[in-house]
């Protein structure tokens, strides 16, 4: 039998992790059984810890590094440890730099093809800040190339933040999405709610696991997804793939210029940090900051909050995040000893 993988693509902050726990609250009320696979760029597991304390799923990490480059070999390890758990369904969540591409031709390997099989692949943009992408990055040729990818791979392309944007906007983006894929479906939301019916429809339970009444795809309402073949990227929007064997200068695989910088807090003292600095301390970086997320103590406060900061914003919520306190730094080139001196100020 061959379980259905669907794959979580889009670029970092566009709220990937927040429609999974949709989908994974959506699994079990049909009576789904979820495996889960998710990939980060830090070397502290963050989206992961999110999952498994709102939804109890165990989840299979691949830390410090993108899955289509540094982590590559460690996906079928990964996949087999979810096999021989018997789930109904995988979901791979990719970190926001990897091309839903590359995980989808690893499915149809020989080790692969005859247990798994591609269900969907979905793409989240963020309304608010993705028609800036093509000029912010346009000196990381691998990074602009492999955002155009998570376009054409998508069956369903999620334009989240639509709240934070004009309609204009919204209208831009759209045409710009159709560039590079005029077939697939193309949803506007925020907070990452969309109908997920379409994208559950047919998926049953391997086998009875309980007598409590199941939420079926008749009741949920929503025909199926369809598949899409992408369309082939027009000339002219194509980027210049580097001559074969040769790679782009700074790195290989789906990016190059993008790192991540994980920080911890100092162990003596005990002391919590100050909110207002570290959202300074991210306000200073954004010019090359993309991403920032981590478990933090705040000053005069015992308990632990988890920040996240994308495009520019800043939140806050409650965690029970046991462990040392910590923040997930993701950037462009980052200065990994100069930020780690502003950060060790904080606390002074």
């Amino acid at each position: 039998m061959e379980i259905p993988v669907l794959i979580l693509g889009g670029f970092l902050g566009s709220g990937k992790t927040t429609l999974l726990l949709s989908l994974l609250e959506e699994s079990k009320a049909r009576g789904l059984k979820p495996g889960v696979i998710m990939n980060e760029l830090g070397a502290r597991d963050v989206d992961g810890y999110i999952l498994q304390e709102h939804t109890g799923v165990n989840v299979e990490k691949l830390l410090d590094g993108c899955v289509c480059c540094t982590r590559k070999d460690e996906l079928p390890g990964s996949l087999n440890n979810l096999l021989a758990r018997r789930p109904d369904l995988i979901f791979i969540e990719l970190t926001g730099v990897a091309d839903p591409a590359e995980i989808a031709e690893m499915l149809q390997t020989e080790a692969f093809a005859r247990r798994l099989k591609l269900h969907y692949t979905v793409t989240l943009l963020d309304a608010e800040h993705a028609l800036e992408y093509s000029s912010r990055f346009s000196a990381d040729k691998q990074l602009v190339r492999t955002l155009r990818k998570q376009l054409s791979s998508a069956d369903l392309i999620i334009v989240n933040k639509s709240d934070l944007a004009e309609q204009e906007t919204l209208w831009k983006i759209e045409k710009t999405v159709r560039k590079v894929n005029s077939a697939s479906e193309v949803v506007f939301t925020h907070y990452s709610r969309i109908n997920l019916a379409p994208l559950l429809a047919g998926l049953t339970p391997q086998a009875p696991r309980s007598t409590a009444p199941q939420r079926g795809t008749a009741a949920a309402g929503g025909a199926p997804l369809k598949r899409i073949q992408a369309a082939p990227q027009p000339a002219a929007t194509a980027v210049q793939e580097p001559p074969a064997g040769q790679q782009e200068p700074g790195g290989s695989g789906s990016y190059s210029q993008v790192s991540a910088v994980t920080l911890t807090f100092p162990q003596a003292g005990g002391s919590g940090i100050d909110p207002q600095r570290l959202e300074s301390l991210f306000r200073v970086w954004g010019h090359v900051l993309l991403r920032a997320k981590g478990h933090v103590r705040l000053q005069g406060d015992a308990a632990v909050q988890l920040v996240q900061y994308a495009g520019n914003r800043t939140s806050w919520e409650p965690s029970r995040y046991p462990g040392q306190p910590y923040v997930v730094f993701i950037g462009l080139n980052l200065d990994e000893e100069r930020l780690a001196e502003q950060w060790t100020a904080l606390f002074g």
